[in-house]
């Protein structure tokens, strides 16, 4: 489960004025293709080192007649590296990364990227990310633990439109749970 504070989006077209307003995101996580977060990392005592990668999804919920669809639903993908700690069954970590996006807009009748074209390749490298986490595991079997965790990602993002491109930035607070393997 994700929330994403609304935040400001802005537009900037080539010979038009600048489309500025309050962007209310929606996530679907279980819409195809479906939110998801993995990571792989390595305890050096009560230290973590982590990779992490997160499948996002952001569908733009107050478009309006200038701003007809701004979505990032094939991926506003969060690429990071943590640093934590573990205390207990807790886990406490902090990152820092990039995000690699796919946006699909339409914006003043002029349409970007296409999310129904399993050809279109159209990712970017939009800007930084900053997560904040934590988690506690159960253990289920020697090899096997449960996870439930909370996480807060702030990222800034410059995505191409047509004939320009759009500046956000996503504040998420993310809800978690799933299984994890210990090697």
């Amino acid at each position: 489960m994700v929330y994403n504070i609304p935040t400001n989006l802005s537009v900037y077209q080539d010979g038009e004025p600048a489309i500025k307003m309050q962007a209310r995101f929606r996530t679907e996580p279980f819409t195809l293709p479906v939110y998801w977060d993995i990571r792989l990392g390595i305890a050096k005592g009560s230290r973590l080192f982590e990779a992490e990668l997160i499948h996002h999804k952001l569908y733009l919920d107050n478009p309006n007649a200038w701003v007809q669809k701004f979505n990032v639903s094939h991926g506003f993908n969060i690429l990071l590296v943590n640093y934590g700690f573990i205390y207990n069954h807790f886990r406490l970590r902090f990152g820092l990364g990039g995000v690699i996006a796919h946006p699909e807009s339409k914006i003043r009748d002029l349409e970007f990227g296409n999310s129904t074209d399993d050809w279109d390749m159209g990712y970017y490298l939009t800007g930084p990310v900053f997560s904040a986490s934590a988690d506690r595991f159960f253990t289920l079997t020697k090899a096997i633990f449960f996870i439930v965790g909370a996480k807060t990602t702030v990222s800034v993002a410059k995505v191409p439109v047509s004939s320009g491109y759009a500046r956000f930035t996503n504040i998420a607070a993310h809800i978690n749970f799933g299984l994890g393997v210990w090697f």
